[in-house]
């Protein structure tokens, strides 16, 4: 058996206000069931008003089984009354979670102005 490729660390604001899952590594298949229980014990702990967040900063790859967990996050969050971010994606975990509407997008292209003259 070989060691898993994720982890989720939990902080709690002092207040006990917001839950902060920070998720690190691979979240492919294998890891949807821990996800799935690290959600439902920082949605348990809370009361109505508090707040969840997900930060994705050393999140290597994401899976559709946990993408539609976090789609279910955001669900959950917006139906209970409490607040729901997910923070600090970047490459592709950020592309795959723009597609859903889960992160802005980067932005992909820049215009650039450039100043006409006329002669």
């Amino acid at each position: 058996m070989t060691d898993p490729r994720y982890e989720i660390e939990r902080t709690n604001h002092r207040t006990g206000s917001t839950i902060r899952l920070h998720l690190i590594g691979a979240f492919d298949r294998d890891a949807h069931r821990v996800l799935r229980a690290g959600m439902r014990d920082a949605f348990a702990s809370g009361r109505r008003g508090h707040r969840v967040i997900i930060d994705m900063a050393r999140a290597e790859t994401i899976g559709s089984e946990c993408i539609e967990l976090l789609l279910i996050g955001y669900t959950r969050a917006m139906r209970g009354g409490h607040g729901y971010d997910i923070v600090n994606a970047a490459g592709h975990v950020r592309q795959a979670l723009a597609l859903t509407g889960l992160c802005e997008p980067e932005a992909v292209y820049s215009t650039v102005t450039v100043p006409v003259s006329r002669s």
